[in-house]
């Protein structure tokens, strides 16, 4: 027995591998939809900068009395190629195009499990010749990076965090509570701060707390009004470990974004 092969080359599909950094900017890879275009490198995702507010002594020294992490900037050099002049200029309106997104959803190749959000702030070209390079960069005033949104459900009237990639204190992004009885309040406690709404509320009825847009609803009618002063919606935060606690039993869901540096 004889077997035959057909000895002539196939036309595989072709697959297009993206850079290790290759950036996503506002749901588009500048790699693949860009013809011609490449990332080379990215700096500035790996770094950060505090500023200390520490006022002089009188003596030596200073004296420590907050800081804060300032702004992320993110700098993309990359290559532009191009055989004719008008497919040059046509790659570049797209790319400009792309870019003019303020508060963009910036997502790496090498870590799409998170994201970033900013804004380009400026753009360079090296000469405007058919095979160039460039260089952008993003100010991101928030320097941390998020994953997408994670939730933690369950019945009863506490539970405890688990979530290894929750390194830092964070607020949620929404709480939603359904008690199973009658109750004359409400209350929710997470690593001693607590937020309370001074509202009667019936079984079975939906109170939601939009950390994000500070915002408490009891079956989507607004309840701001009734949240008990001393509560502060940017206090509340969890952590890998920590317990959140509820005043009443009943069926939790806990939605928030692990950050990172």
């Amino acid at each position: 027995m004889y077997d035959f092969y057909d000895l002539n080359p196939r036309a595989e599909p072709s697959v297009q591998l993206l850079p290790t950094d290759a950036i996503n900017y506002n749901g588009h890879w500048l790699d693949k939809e860009i013809a011609g275009f490449r990332t080379l490198t990215v700096s500035g995702r790996e770094s950060f900068s505090r500023q200390v507010n520490a006022p002089d002594r009188s003596g030596d020294g200073a004296i420590y009395l907050n800081s804060r992490l300032e702004r992320r900037k993110i700098e993309v050099t990359f290559a532009l190629q191009a055989k004719e002049s008008t497919t040059f200029n046509n790659e570049m309106a797209k790319l400009l195009q792309i870019l003019s997104a303020p508060n963009a959803k910036i997502v790496f190749n090498d870590d799409v499990s998170f994201y970033y959000k900013g804004s380009v702030t400026s753009f360079d070209l090296d000469k405007p010749l058919l095979t160039t390079k460039g260089k952008f960069e993003i100010e991101c005033p928030d320097p941390y990076k998020y994953s997408d949104i994670r939730k933690v459900q369950g019945v009863e009237a506490a539970v405890t965090i688990h979530d290894d990639d929750i390194l830092y204190p964070q607020t949620p992004k929404t709480l939603e509570f359904i008690p199973s009885s009658n109750i004359s309040s409400f209350s929710v406690t997470s690593m001693g701060k607590k937020l309370t709404l001074y509202e009667t509320v019936a079984a079975n009825s939906k109170i939601m707390v939009d950390f994000e847009n500070l915002k408490i609803k009891v079956n989507e009618v607004s309840r701001l009004m009734s949240l008990d002063l001393s509560s502060n919606f940017g206090d509340f935060t969890i952590i890998n470990g920590g317990i959140v606690t509820f005043n009443a039993v009943g069926t939790y869901t806990i939605k928030y974004e692990v950050k990172r540096l």
